[in-house]
């Protein structure tokens, strides 16, 4: 993320907009370009559009100017199927924590149509977000993560990414293993790159002990990182393992504060990664 002065004070414009938009719930939101070019045929859904799920309730009658409760809502040149809600998590007085949410009905990360090349690019959509979290307490960008939990274990059936900030002690260990050249930079190791990160337990305090994470050290954020995650990882191992899907796959991307680009961390409980994996990044991210 830029960092010069210009854009700090445009990043703390649209915070303080935003914290007031949360607790007014506002009638204009922000002013977003349509998108150029040929027109791309509609998206989705995955799942019923009938169900009966909060997340999809929350957003399935939200439009640019009728938010219903979000924050912003965006339909890229005009497509609903490949909008986004923007809604306040646990803390919207603080904006620590938003979801990023496909106005299509799309349940999840094991949608197979995430994984064709005209699938809107929903992790590039919640990275244009993360300039709305708060900075830190010497007024430094803030660190910021976007994740998604697999569909072993998370909350609600309706695509969202968590837009929030990384777990201190995460931090530390990713840099660490930046540092020690335990990252790849090139995807098609991405597989067999695996690092050891500690986040927080359920109840607070520290892991004890690190999981695993496959880690990959990119350069481009505006790219579908659910193919690659598909094409790398899930492909490969569900030849070995034909139960294996992206389903049991849980997504982390964060800035690189070692270099260029952004780190990219996959993990799972099935596939027997050492250290042991998970199917969820709740560990990793600190919502305030």
């Amino acid at each position: 993320m830029t960092t010069n002065k210009t854009t700090n004070r445009i990043g703390f414009a649209r915070r303080f907009a935003l914290i007031a938009a949360a607790a007014a719930v506002p009638a204009i939101g922000l002013a977003i370009a349509p998108t150029a070019g040929a027109q791309v045929a509609e998206f989705g859904p995955c799942g019923n559009v009938h169900d009966n799920v909060d997340l999809w309730k929350d957003v399935k009658y939200a439009t640019p100017k009728h938010k219903d409760g979000a924050i912003d809502v965006v339909f890229p040149g005009g497509d609903k199927s490949r909008g986004y809600a923007v809604r306040q998590g646990h803390h919207p007085a603080q904006l620590t924590d938003l979801l990023v949410i496909p106005t299509a009905r799309e349940t999840g990360i094991e949608c197979d149509n995430l994984l064709d090349a005209t699938a809107p690019r929903y992790f590039k959509d919640a990275f244009e977000q993360a300039s709305i979290l708060p900075p830190g307490n010497q007024g430094q960008a803030p660190d910021w993560a976007l994740g998604i939990n697999s569909a072993d274990n998370r909350g609600q059936d309706q695509l969202h990414i968590h837009v929030t900030l990384l777990d201190p002690t995460a931090r530390a260990d990713i840099d660490q293993a930046v540092k020690n050249h335990k990252v790849t930079k090139d995807e098609k190791a991405w597989k067999t790159s695996v690092i050891g990160v500690r986040g927080h337990t359920q109840a607070g305090p520290i892991e004890k002990s690190p999981h695993g994470y496959r880690a990959w050290n990119t350069d481009n954020i505006d790219q579908n990182f659910f193919a690659a995650l598909n094409t790398q990882i899930v492909a490969p191992i569900k030849k070995q393992d034909p139960s294996f899907g992206m389903g049991n796959e849980t997504l982390l991307i964060t800035k690189n504060h070692q270099g260029p680009g952004f780190i990219v961390l996959a993990s799972d409980e099935k596939s027997g990664i050492t250290p042991s994996g998970v199917n969820n990044i709740e560990r990793l991210l600190d919502k305030g």
